[in-house]
């Protein structure tokens, strides 16, 4: 099927937002049906579906559809900054003299970063990376004061956001662009045929959180405007409508009237049946809020003179619904009245509301697995009105659903002074390396006068430039947050001696506490968010209270799990490169470093293999990390990061050379791409393949090739001892990162439906699914060895409701009835064959198919049984 099978993840500008088309009627009988189209829409990862009011138009959304933002790498950029007296106020050339449309001549960039250089102490801040964003105007990247440094991005971000497909033909017709930064629903308008977004948009141009004194600016309390934006299908229109256009956000902390007329993170939409009212889920806010579509249609209520919208008098319409609304549906039926339903998410209840009192009628709880603390805590992550003064900013404006909003921000604080890293560092001896074996001229030893801004190893700077948003997801064994494990000290105290012996330990990532690391991330409520709280204060009123709230935060967030890996097969084994990549990241040959160890350097090795540093141990709870820092040839000393969501990185190419690196294989302009931010810390860097060329991993085989002689690219390091053997190595490598080990095998969550005369593609599938269940897989976070996952199947049996667990060690089915004795595989289906049933089997995450289909309340009797 066109559309379907590879990926194509080593491939510039490719669509990566699919829409698969079934006839409803006759899905077909292949695995996953058959579709009838698969339409590729130019973006990534589509989320919203809308039909037009003639039926004739289906309207995609993209989910993180970007704004236009990207970053011009640290290697790139000029020396310094504009102020710092270092040279960073003048002019310099990209290495590779390359000139980007729009960009200066002859490959060159205006200077360094903008700013002083130096934080509120005078202390020498580091020279990262720098975001940019597009203007439309001049099609020029710039910084934030305005300057052209296209010269250093290689793309173009087009900013598609909402596609049309045509419903006869199956054919995308049409996209919109600038809708918003972070996409969640839509619906269409009956009447006027307007489509309705709901989204935020995202500030991330904006430098530094805290009071913005010494920097200059903040985005404290201004994170992700809540919006609906209008398309107008017929003309091609899009206005995006700030819903909280109240909200001053010169002022940091706003008086409690401005949250009660906020909105936060809209999600959900139902227009009513005469046109006149949208009804939007405020998952942040507890409330449905309603509003005039004749007001969201008009631009005279947008323009600034006149009767404006205003959104305290839109909020007397708002309807108060507690526990976290995220979807709805309005039902209007003639002599009734108007009902909404409403789906909390805290609580995980349906709600039903009179739509003319805004009385709640009914609310019915509905059945969840989860721990009671877990639930108790997800309000932290959403809810406006407790993590801000102004009611629309919250962690999960970042933090999307405790994932990532596919951005990068310079959340840096010039206000505040600098502190101290005493994370776990044992290849703090590697950093040396080249001034000791080689001397002060070598481009590393050069370059560690500058690491973290004043050459200290172990110094957080107060700057630390723009820093990709990490997921929430899988944090609970992986040490202290943040990419630099900066919250190793803070508001809770110190994790720096967790044996309690008096040393600083640095070699026990065991003994790291996140819990603890997670509790100081307590400072961004008033630092980012905007909270009116005094943390420097007295621990008690407001300030206490949020401090039990953030223990119930933690219990939520060190809960939140990693997916499987859809990018590794079914049976857990790698692709052909994948695994030869596998081979080589857990093998003996050391990726960086020097071949052998020397005396003179004390204990620790001088060299490691990619695993050395990348710990892969998931009985320990490690893919990717064990918490320890290291130095990555990079302007600061970060944490070793978790390598578990590389596969979705993957959409930006483009990059210009950068010393001590290969040649990038995408320095030329690269044309349109979907995304704006890629791997490591800061996203600058657009692929794994770029970042793998860097010449600590480069095998430096003599002769080198006469381009690249002369020091620039590095490629006479390591003299064919050390480093990725070959190119083939070397893609072997990024294939394994994409298919990295995660806490949950590729197999759970894959589905079959059985029924009589069921192909052999379906059966084959339950076999599969079978062998898994029984193979052996390792999990600190599952509880140790447990099997890839537990087999559940459900449906009708003999005319009968039925659940059953697959039992490997017998190769059979337990009914959820203590009266009906097991049934071998074989056995199953032939009853299926033989009567009339249907049965959809499915792999379900280890220690969880007893009760999804046996016992669910865990009451020790069976469902059908009770």
């Amino acid at each position: 099927m066109p559309g379907a099978g590879d990926p194509r993840l080593h491939e510039p500008s490719v669509p990566r937002a699919d829409v698969w088309v079934f006839e409803a009627s006759a899905s077909g009988e292949a695995l996953g049906g058959r579709p009838l189209a698969i339409v590729e829409l130019f973006g990534d990862t589509p989320r919203a579906l809308a039909v037009s009011a003639d039926g004739r138009s289906v309207y995609a959304a993209v989910f993180h559809s970007g704004n236009q933002t990207t970053a011009v790498h640290e290697g790139v950029m000029c020396y310094g900054f504009v102020e710092d007296g270092l040279g960073g106020d003048r002019p310099c050339r990209v290495m590779d003299g390359i000139s980007s449309p729009n960009g200066l001549r002859d490959g060159r960039l205006p200077g360094g970063r903008p700013g002083t250089g130096f934080n509120r102490d005078g202390e020498y801040q580091p020279w990262t990376a720098m975001i940019v964003g597009f203007d439309e105007g001049s099609g020029e990247w710039r910084d934030y004061s305005g300057r052209n440094f296209s010269n250093g991005i290689r793309f173009h971000l087009p900013d598609l956001d909402v596609f049309t497909i045509d419903a006869e033909t199956l054919e995308n017709t049409g996209s919109f662009a600038h809708v918003g930064t972070t996409l969640f629903n839509m619906a269409v308008n009956p009447k006027s045929g307007a489509l309705y977004v709901s989204n935020t948009d995202a500030q991330n141009r904006v430098p530094f959180e805290g009071p913005g004194k010494h920097g200059g600016s903040t985005v404290q309390g201004d994170i992700a405007r809540s919006q609906i934006s209008v398309i107008n299908p017929f003309n091609g229109s899009v206005n995006a409508r700030h819903l909280n256009r109240h909200i001053n956000y010169q002022r940091l902390k706003s008086p409690a009237r401005v949250a009660r007329a906020s909105v936060a993170t809209p999600t959900q939409l139902s227009v009513s049946q005469d046109g006149k009212q949208l009804y939007v889920a405020a998952l942040g806010s507890d409330r449905v809020a309603v509003y005039s579509n004749a007001q969201l249609e008009q631009d005279r209520y947008w323009d600034g003179s006149g009767k404006e919208f205003d959104p305290y008098a839109a909020a007397n319409s708002h309807i108060e619904v507690p526990g976290g609304p995220a979807g709805l549906w309005l039902a209007e039926s003639a002599g009734e009245g108007a009902k909404l339903y409403v789906l909390t998410h805290y609580d995980n209840s349906i709600v039903t509301l009179d739509v003319e009192t805004g009385e709640e009628l009914q609310r019915l709880p509905m059945f969840s697995a989860e721990p009671k603390a877990v639930q108790a805590g997800r309000f932290m992550l959403y809810n406006a009105m407790r993590s801000s003064s102004n009611g629309e900013a919250s962690c999960a404006s970042c933090h999307v659903f405790g994932d990532t909003d596919h951005l990068a921000w310079d959340l840096g604080n010039p206000d505040e002074g600098s502190t101290r890293n005493t994370n776990p560092f044992p290849t703090e001896n590697m950093t040396q390396l080249g001034c000791d074996f080689v001397g002060p001229d070598e481009p590393s030893c050069e370059l560690l006068d500058y690491v973290n801004g004043n050459g200290e190893l172990r110094r957080f700077a107060s700057n630390k430039g723009p820093m990709f948003t990490q997921t929430l997801r899988g944090i609970a064994t992986h040490g202290h947050m943040h990419w630099r494990g900066d919250r190793v000290t803070g508001y809770f105290g110190t994790d720096i001696d967790p044996d309690g012996d008096g040393n600083i330990d640095t070699g026990d990532p065991e003994a790291l506490n996140e819990r603890l690391s997670f509790l100081n991330f307590i400072v961004a409520f008033e630092g980012l968010l905007g909270l009116d709280v005094d943390l420097n204060g007295e621990r008690t009123g407001r300030v206490a209270s949020l401090e039990r709230d953030m223990s119930k935060f933690a219990d939520f967030a060190l809960a939140l799990q990693m997916p499987p890996n859809p990018v590794r097969q079914l049976d857990n084994s790698h692709s052909v490169s994948g695994q030869l990549g596998a081979d080589f990241f857990s093998g003996p040959r050391r990726s960086d470093g020097l071949p052998r160890d020397y005396r003179a350097n004390g204990p620790e090795p001088d060299g490691q293999t990619c695993e050395g540093c990348h710990g892969l141990d998931p009985s320990r709870g490690f893919y990717g990390t064990r918490g320890e820092v290291a130095h990555g040839g990079e302007t600061l000393i970060l944490k070793v990061p978790q390598l578990r969501n590389m596969y979705q990185k993957v959409g930006m190419f483009g990059l210009p050379n950068r010393p001590e690196f290969l040649p990038s294989h995408t320095r030329e302009h690269q044309g349109d791409q979907v995304r704006g931010f890629g791997f490591l810390h800061d996203g600058a860097t657009d692929s794994l393949l770029n970042f793998l060329r860097g010449s600590v991993f480069d095998n430096g085989q003599k002769p080198c090739p006469r381009e690249l002689a002369g020091g620039h690219f590095g490629c006479e390091m390591n003299e064919g001892r050390v480093g990725i053997p070959n190119e083939r190595v070397r893609q072997g490598l990024v294939d394994f990162l994409y298919e990295f080990d995660s806490d949950l095998a590729p197999i759970v969550g894959q589905q079959v439906t059985l029924s009589r005369g069921a192909n052999g593609q379906r059966r084959d599938r339950l076999r599969l699914l079978e062998a898994r269940a029984a193979a052996p897989f390792v999990s600190k976070t599952l509880g140790g060895s447990v099997t890839e996952c537990d087999l559940v199947a459900h449906g009708v049996l003999d005319g009968a409701p039925i659940a059953l667990a697959y039992v490997p060690a017998q190769e059979s089915y337990q009914p959820d009835s203590r009266a009906e004795p097991p049934i071998s595989s074989s056995r199953l289906l032939s009853r299926l064959n033989e009567a009339e049933g249907v049965l959809t089997f499915t792999c379900v995450p280890p220690g969880s198919g007893y009760r999804i289909a046996l016992d669910r309340d865990g009451d020790g009797r069976y469902n059908r049984d009770e």
